[in-house]
This record gives C-alpha cells, structure tokens and sequence, in this order.
C-alpha cells in the first residue's frame, strides 16, 4: 500500500523532508516534479515499512507478557 500517509508523526515529517533534501544534495540541485514525487514515494514505503515492523514487535511483545504473566495471591508477611 503506497499513497497518502494520513497521519504523520513529526518525526516521520522529519524523515520525509530529510530524504528530500539528501536527494538534493546529492543532486547538486533542486528535483523536478517527478523526482520529488519518487523520493517522497520511496521514503514513504520505508515509513509504512518501520511502522509495520513496530506493530509486529509490539504484538510480539504483548503475546510475552500474556504467556510469562500468572497472577498469584501474595504470601502475606509473617515474623
């Protein structure tokens, strides 16, 4: 799924124009329409990438705590 990102963190915004201007950089000069629109493209399959990877580590994550987590009724304090 490429597109629009409807909701972009401001650190996502950071990396979007980040890569825009490592692409002008490494240009030497500002990109075309079409350029820009490939680079925002790329940089927006790399964000959906890493949010996807971030939503399989927390799932992983949570499945841990369900399976390690046994609640037990504390001992109480005895002399």
């Amino acid at each position: 799924m490429t597109g629009r990102l409807h909701v972009v963190s401001k650190t996502e915004k950071l990396f979007l124009d980040d890569a825009v201007f490592a692409a002008e950089r490494a240009k030497g000069k500002k990109l075309s329409g079409p350029e820009k629109k490939e680079v925002l493209r790329v940089a927006r399959e790399q964000l959906l990438g890493q949010r996807e990877a971030e939503a399989a580590k927390q799932a992983r994550a949570e499945e841990r705590q369900a399976a390690e987590f046994a609640w037990s009724k504390p001992k109480p304090f005895r002399r």
